[in-house]
């Protein structure tokens, strides 16, 4: 089945959701920053599955460990993304659960 998958970064950890398309069964994970820790969460993936990343300081290593797991990096304007979701709240889960929604 296809999935949405998003992440909201910060400088020691990745908090990930990967959800299906239809909107079900969202799965939210913290993924610590060591070396090769995104690639082994995308594991399993489909490859080609579009990955959205807010573009922070640090994305780049990021987007090579995703490329690295077969999948496709969508880089995310977080200002312009908060506006499109319309929350006022901006919580790590918010986050990523309203990066998928978009």
């Amino acid at each position: 089945m296809h999935q949405y998958i998003s992440f909201d970064s910060h400088k020691k950890y990745t908090l990930a959701e990967c959800m299906n398309m239809d909107g079900t069964n969202p799965r939210q994970q913290r993924i610590e920053h060591t070396p090769g820790a995104i690639t082994a969460y995308l594991l399993g993936i489909r490859p080609g599955t579009a990955v959205a990343v807010e573009a922070i300081g640090h994305w780049y290593w990021i987007i090579e460990e995703i490329e690295a797991a077969g999948c496709r990096p969508l880089l995310v304007h977080p200002r312009k993304a908060k506006m499109m979701m319309g929350m006022i709240n901006k919580t790590d889960k918010l986050d990523v659960h309203g990066l998928n929604r978009l």
